[in-house]
Parts: C-alpha cells; sequence; structure tokens
C-alpha cells in the first residue's frame, strides 16, 4: 500500500480540483500521482461532481449528430454531381475503347458495394433489406 500524500500535496491537489481550471489528468501530473488519487481525493473532500462531463457528453454526442447531418448534405451533393457527370459519361461510352470500359465497370461496381455498405445495418443488411425484415417480422 502506497503512503500517504503529505498534507501540503493533499492540499494542493484540492486546490486545483476547487479551482476547476485544469482535467483530472492534469492535476495528477502535475503533482506525480494518479488519475484515480486526484478522483478519490475529489470524492472524500464532496467534491464529487467536480469532473462531471456530462455537458461534454451532451456537447459531443450533438456534434457527432451534426456532423453526420452535413455528411449526409454532402453525399446528396455528390449524388447530384454524380449523376451529371453519368449523363456526360453515357454521351461518350460509343466512343470509348473495350479498356476503358471495362475500367469504368469495375471502378463503378466498386463504388457501388462500398455506397451499399454505408447504408447497411449491423447484420450487413441494406437499408431497405433492414426494412423488409422488420416489416414482415423476421429477426
Amino acid at each position: 500500500m502506497p503512503a500517504p500524500l503529505p498534507d501540503d500535496v493533499r492540499a494542493a491537489i484540492l486546490a486545483d480540483i476547487k479551482a476547476g481550471t485544469k482535467s483530472r489528468n492534469q492535476i495528477a501530473r502535475d503533482h506525480g500521482v494518479s488519475p484515480s488519487t486526484v478522483t478519490r481525493l475529489a470524492q472524500t473532500d464532496g467534491l464529487d461532481e467536480a469532473f462531471d462531463r456530462s455537458q461534454t457528453e451532451k456537447a459531443t454526442t450533438a456534434r457527432v449528430a451534426d456532423s453526420k447531418a452535413g455528411r449526409v448534405d454532402h453525399t446528396a451533393d455528390l449524388l447530384d454531381l454524380s449523376r451529371a457527370a453519368l449523363a456526360r459519361l453515357r454521351e461518350r461510352l460509343p466512343d470509348m475503347s473495350d479498356r476503358d470500359l471495362i475500367t469504368l465497370l469495375g471502378v463503378a461496381a466498386d463504388k457501388h458495394i462500398a455506397l451499399g455498405r454505408l447504408d447497411s445495418d449491423d447484420q450487413g443488411l441494406s437499408a431497405v433489406d433492414a426494412w423488409l425484415r422488420d416489416i414482415i417480422g423476421q429477426p
């Protein structure tokens, strides 16, 4: 069992906790103790909420949702561009070499598969397949 903390170190740690300007890990580094020691001192001194990160968790969740919405918008823009490029490409198909056509087909197939994965659930089902599964009541 480690030796008890000297009173001056304990007081300095508690002062940093009460100041609320440093993270738990930073306080631990500054005083040469483990993060769990800092947490234990906070709890012992009745400062249970000193390192509450619920607001940070909420902000992170909101940021993730905002990022996802941004990706959806970006994906829609890319889909529009893709459709326009595909329309132009179709006009050029008769002039393309067999090699270019095969390369085009391979790349298009790979990208189609990759996009399909984005719409899959954790069981590898596309969104439509998962919807059908839910509608007919199969697990």
